[in-house]
């Protein structure tokens, strides 16, 4: 395949010079700001959605252990009748129920104060992630009105480069063009078309003559580099 490597070159310059600003633009300070205010909210909001459950999970063996309570406080009523027997015997299985009674129920006790306590943190815990929500909120406002602003000086300081690039790609037939686009995609480094010359490729600096099998011969021939998939031309 031959290329208008004039043409393109030309492009590729006008790109790279729109990536560079593009590439300082996502580093910048303001955008990684942006970036971290986001990812905090998105932090809290996850925690917040955890300590529900965790509410919601603690209410759940409140009532489990209320219903064990209930239902105890039931089968020691039920044996409290001992029938016929006689009375130290009655007794003593009196006192048997009523200490296993009052066991279960100190157990029981003591897991739901646990539990009642879990609540308590957990309300600490909600009101302390609203206010730092409230807090990120604002901070996210202001970082995203810091970055708009940055956005706006970026486009305006390439917007003749811009127009410039989109007068180059006239000169680029359609074919041309999409190749370029599509090796762009694949976030090979700029540049991307690179000239080949001693049989090695000038993007990665790898001996590729072997490979290419007289692929380039004139000059405006292409070629793909295998070691590192940049476009190669002749001169």
């Amino acid at each position: 395949m031959k290329m208008n490597i004039a043409a393109m070159l030309e492009y590729q310059a006008s790109d790279q010079i729109i990536y560079k600003a593009e590439q300082a633009f996502a580093n910048s300070p303001e955008n990684r700001r942006y970036a971290a205010v986001q990812n905090k909210i998105a932090e809290i909001r996850q925690a917040v959605i955890k300590m529900d459950k965790d509410a919601v999970d603690a209410r759940r063996e409140i009532e489990k252990r209320e219903a064990q309570c209930a239902e105890i406080t039931s089968e020691l009523t039920a044996g409290l009748d001992f029938g016929d027997e006689d009375d130290l015997t009655a007794v003593k299985k009196h006192e048997d129920v009523l200490q296993e009674y009052e066991s279960t129920v100190d157990r029981i006790e003591k897991d739901v104060n646990k539990f009642l306590r879990r609540l308590e943190e957990i309300e600490r815990e909600v009101k302390q992630a609203s206010q730092q929500l409230k807090k990120c909120t604002i901070d996210f406002e202001q970082s995203k009105a810091e970055l708009a602003k940055k956005r706006t000086e970026m486009q305006n300081q390439l917007k003749d480069e811009v127009l410039k690039r989109r007068e180059i790609q006239q000169k680029l037939n359609r074919e041309e063009l999409d190749l370029y686009k599509k090796v762009r995609k694949e976030n090979i480094r700029l540049p991307i078309l690179v000239e080949y010359s001693d049989g090695l490729c000038r993007g990665c600096g790898m001996h590729v003559e072997n490979d290419l099998h007289g692929k380039l011969k004139e000059s405006g021939d292409i070629a793909e580099c295998p070691n590192c998939r940049r476009i190669l031309y002749l001169k």
